[in-house]
């Protein structure tokens, strides 16, 4: 997760997409950043973006489980979260698939 002003931020993200569109974790970040300032739609479409450059990155399923969170869709946010959980599971990624399991039962789905 980002830390700081998220506009601040959100203006470094914006200057790393332009330099590269192809480069995935900026847009992941850029997703965190939008969901941060409850940008759910933006934060949705840079998720996206970032699953079809590299369908490969835990965090970009997590964020967009986040944004269909604060879009209500509980229903997606809940298929993100496994999918995010199952990539944590197959990097070794255990801190994370930790919270992410956590997470589920909060939410009543593990």
């Amino acid at each position: 997760m980002l830390r700081g002003d998220p506009v601040a931020a959100l203006a470094d993200l914006d200057r790393a997409v332009q330099l590269d569109p192809t480069y995935a974790p900026a847009y992941v970040n850029r997703s965190y950043v939008y969901n941060q300032l409850r940008q759910p739609q933006k934060a949705l479409a840079d998720a996206e973006r970032a699953i079809q450059l590299d369908p490969g990155i835990p965090e970009a399923y997590f964020s967009r489980g986040v944004a269909h969170l604060q879009l209500g869709d509980r229903e997606a946010a809940m298929a993100d979260f496994r999918q995010a959980l199952a990539l944590f599971s197959k990097s070794g990624n255990f801190a994370n698939q930790a919270i992410l399991q956590q997470l589920l039962r909060q939410l009543g789905v593990e």
